[in-house]
Parts: C-alpha cells; structure tokens; sequence
C-alpha cells in the first residue's frame, strides 16, 4: 500500500471538521491528521480532494450485493464487484449477507467470500470482514420478500458446516 497525504478538503472527526485539512497515511496507517503543511513528507502521493470531505470508511454489516451482482451469485467475480462498486461510495469493510438459498448455494457464496478474502489488495475494493448469516433462517411471519417455501429453521447440523469453510 502506497503513502498518500489527502489535503484541499473539509477532515471529519469525531467532534469536528478541519476545513483545508491535511490527512497523512503511510504503510495503509493514518500517521497525521491537522492542517500543518510543515507534516506533509517531501516524497508521497498527493491527492488534492478539491473541497470534498475526508472521512472515516463506512462498515456495511448487511450487504447482498451491488453493481448488479450478489454476493449469493456464489462467485469470486461477483464478490470482487460487489466489492469495487461499495468502496466507490465510501465502505471500506463489509459483511456479505447470505438470503435464502440451498446448501450448496450458501457453501459457494461463503467459498467465494473466503476466496476473495484471502487474495484482498486495496484495488480489490471494500474489505470482507466476515459473513453474516441471516437468510435463510427466517422466522415465518418475517420472511419479507423471501419466498415462504425457500425459508427453513436454523439448524446445527447445516450452519455448523459453514463455520467450516
């Protein structure tokens, strides 16, 4: 991961904004943050964000999909896209979230996550901080645009595969 200083732009904190903000990160670390020109190295990138704002990536713990893909597409393509499209918008970690689906379906997307995971470089997009698994373990009167008939109750011997994976 390459140093790069973020400047020309309103800094998010927590407890205010730095307008004309300077932003320094070096080895994928936020080193400096403040407006002290002096801080900025002689020999990093610099990105001039022209008035936008620097902030905090966002975290997304329930995701299907995005760009026309879903993560339940059970492929690594499908991931990595789904990956690239959210990081344009700001996340910089999210959770896939299974939906209704086979066995065999669920064990894909997961292979796909965990694949994708695995092989992860900032030009990947979003990172994958772990799978959530939520369809297609519906309650019955909660199974919202999911197909009753595709719905089951959780059961050990089928999500403690997952764990496996």
């Amino acid at each position: 991961m390459s140093d790069v200083c973020f400047l020309g732009g309103h800094v998010v904190l927590p407890d205010r904004m730095i307008d004309n903000g300077v932003v320094v990160c070096r080895q994928g670390r936020i080193t400096y943050v403040g407006t002290g020109r002096s801080r900025i190295p002689k020999t990093i990138e610099m990105v001039d964000v022209q008035g936008g704002y620097v902030c905090p990536g966002f975290v997304d713990i329930h995701v299907h999909g995005g760009a026309g893909a879903d993560f339940m597409d059970g492929t690594t393509e499908a991931v990595q896209s789904v990956c690239q499209a959210h990081a344009r918008h700001g996340t910089t970690t999210l959770f896939p979230t299974t939906s209704t689906g086979s066995v065999a379906q669920i064990h894909d997307m997961i292979h796909a996550c965990v694949a994708t995971r695995e092989g992860w470089t900032a030009a990947a997009g979003a990172r994958i901080g772990g799978v959530h698994l939520y369809g297609p373990y519906f309650a019955e009167e909660k199974v919202g645009c999911h197909k009753p008939s595709e719905c089951r109750a959780p059961a050990a011997s089928e999500y403690g595969d997952y764990f496996k994976s």
